[in-house]
């Protein structure tokens, strides 16, 4: 059994692309060598960390066996002549298996017999494969901006320093980027900038780890969260933590080490999303709460070096964060100053999508579907008719320029300070609610109207000017705009047909033939509708029998589902499924029968 140890070292790689370049080295390995026949230990697995990918591979089978395959080649009758000489056939087929006419074997056959030859071909040591497999999974790497360094013509995320390939003690002859693998690596660039050797391929992490490296991507993320719950709690609060600021922060450190900083309480006036995404975004801090969920005047930095002085580095970081939550503090006083409806001219001139029209086009055809959708959800027509104007206004605040992902949440909070009503501003607010699946939902009826409004308008839009989604590609969201909607209907038990509000939005679209489109964009919903189902474990016949009824009102097909999964379990419904199969083929019969005799009406009673 071989333990294998490879590692790409490069100059510092681009931390949201880390994890994800890691795992997927170490995924296109293991996918290879196990297409090959080769085998490795469950926990074989990939490193990380800003300067280097890698992977270990234990306990992995060095020597696939020999195997035999049999060759056919020409029948006897072709082969030799009467006198037993042999052909130009039998000849040259002995030749393309490397061996004398004499040494080929005869196989009967049902179409007669044949020469054959029982080849051996001797099973692939890992060490000769795995350069070829390595290589071609970089090649496989998902990297969107290649570059390039020095006068090479190869190209990689970032230039590269080194290499390890290495079975057991023994390292493997490997070239890649006009760098040959060995043994050395590097450790920490500012505690231990120096050539390590690697003994053996399971030293690997122990090594780092003297080299005051923690490699381990994973057991970083855990580190860091320890530290950040511990650095949060001494505060008196409880640390946010965002799963993917947490893996950034990881993929920024190799001895990640916490310091907890504070802010003036003043910024606490502005609102928390947009200190938080100041914090988050631009400083890569954890923001702390109070156990009322109220913002605390903290934050929490990761260092990636144990420092003498830690006072030096905590003013270090308040330094940088205090400018950022001033910029947040301006720009939430200019743009609360400033009247959303003043807004809305602008969005006259911010195209939306070239046939659909601008911006201001978008809201007008939302205001007519919430009209619509007004008396069947019970909300007021007038605030709709408001929230619809204002609701993109905030796109063209000083906040939601710097802080894309505030949209809609800064215009609900402008909407507040400026007397609109409740109703509204909270409509204004939750627009782009659901984000994901499992987000949280708008919270109001009107607010769970507006959003589904947007995000049929952007479906139908898009369907209706030919540019649905192809493969993986999706750049509308239109995937996820419809799962947001059913996720409205239903979890809010909303009694809507979606044939009925697709087709409403259609007639509102600047297009001159729609039917198509509308067919499209309801197929397209009730494709994701029956994956949805699929994904929450229920049966694909349940789903296809539901969905086959005229029901069109979602927390009804809920209903039915539930009803038809329950009673699939049931011991009665086996004997209830193969009666109604057969009523089906006697009544399918029937049909046949009585075609038949409409042919021929003329009947002989005698028969009887």
């Amino acid at each position: 059994m071989a333990d294998i140890l490879f590692e790409l070292g490069c100059e510092e790689l681009p931390p949201k692309a880390l994890y994800g370049l890691s795992k997927a080295l170490f995924d296109g390995v293991c996918k290879q060598l196990t297409e090959q026949g080769f085998a490795f230990a469950e926990d074989s697995r990939w490193y990380a960390s800003p300067r280097r990918l890698a992977f270990i591979l234990r306990d992995a089978s060095e020597q696939l066996e020999d195997s035999t395959t049999e060759k056919r080649g020409p029948a006897v009758a072709a082969a030799f002549d009467d006198e037993g000489n042999a052909k130009p056939a039998a000849m040259g087929f002995a030749r393309s298996v490397g061996v004398d006419v004499s040494d080929l074997a005869k196989v009967m056959t049902d179409k007669g017999e044949y020469l054959s030859y029982q080849v051996t071909e001797k099973g692939q040591h890992i060490n000769d494969v795995l350069p070829q497999v390595i290589a071609q999974a970089i090649k496989q790497l998902p990297i969107p901006k290649p570059m390039r360094w020095g006068n090479n013509d190869f190209a990689f995320i970032r230039p590269v320093h080194w290499m390890v390939l290495m079975n057991g003690e023994n390292v493997l002859d490997m070239s890649l980027f006009d760098i040959k693998s060995g043994q050395q690596t590097r450790g920490h660039r500012f505690h231990h900038n120096t050539w390590v050797k690697i003994p053996t391929a399971v030293d690997y992490v122990t090594v780092l780890q003297d080299a005051e490296i923690m490699v381990d991507h994973l057991e970083r993320e855990a580190l860091i969260t320890q530290q950040v719950n511990a650095a949060a709690e001494n505060a008196g609060g409880v640390a946010l933590i965002n799963q993917g600021l947490l893996q950034e922060v990881a993929s920024i450190t190799e001895k990640p080490v916490v310091v907890l900083g504070d802010f003036f309480t003043d910024f606490l006036a502005v609102p928390r999303e947009a200190l938080i995404s100041s914090m988050e975004k631009h400083q890569k801090y954890f923001a702390i709460e109070n156990q009322a969920g109220e913002l605390m005047p903290y934050f929490i930095a990761l260092a990636n070096i144990d420092t003498k002085n830690p006072a030096a580095v905590k003013k270090g970081f308040e330094k940088v964060i205090t400018p950022r939550l001033a910029d947040a503090r301006f720009f939430w006083e200019k743009d609360k100053a400033r009247p959303l409806a003043d807004n809305i001219p602008l969005l006259e001139k911010m195209v939306f999508e070239q046939t659909l029209g601008t911006i201001a086009d978008k809201t007008a055809r939302i205001a007519k579907l919430l009209n619509w959708l007004a008396p069947q959800m019970n909300f007021d027509a007038a605030e709709s008719d408001r929230a619809a104007e204002l609701m993109k206004s905030d796109l063209m605040s000083d906040m939601v320029d710097e802080f894309p992902d505030l949209q809609g949440l800064m215009g609900g909070y402008y909407a507040a300070e400026q007397g609109e009503s409740d109703q509204v501003a909270k409509a204004i607010r939750d627009q782009y609610l659901p984000k994901f699946v499992g987000d949280t939902l708008p919270e109001t009826a009107l607010g769970q109207a507006v959003s589904m409004a947007d995000k049929m308008d952007t479906l139908c839009g898009i369907f209706a000017v030919g540019k649905k989604p192809s493969g993986s590609k999706d750049p509308f969201a239109l995937r996820r705009a419809a799962l947001s909607v059913l996720a409205i209907l239903q979890q809010k038990a909303t009694n809507v047909s979606v044939p009925e509000m697709v087709k409403q939005m259609m007639s509102f679209m600047p297009v001159e033939d729609t039917v198509e489109a509308e067919e499209t964009v309801n197929q397209f919903i009730q494709q994701r509708l029956k994956q949805q189902y699929k994904d929450n474990g229920i049966s694909y016949d349940v789903v296809e029998a539901v969905l086959a009824t005229d029901s069109d009102n979602l927390p009804d097909i809920d209903a039915r589902i539930e009803a038809c999964q329950s009673f699939k379990q049931a011991a009665e419904a086996g004997s209830l499924i193969e009666s109604n199969k057969r009523i089906n083929n006697i009544l399918a019969k029937a049909e046949v029968a009585e075609a038949k005799l409409n042919e021929n009406t003329a009947i002989d009673v005698g028969l009887f």
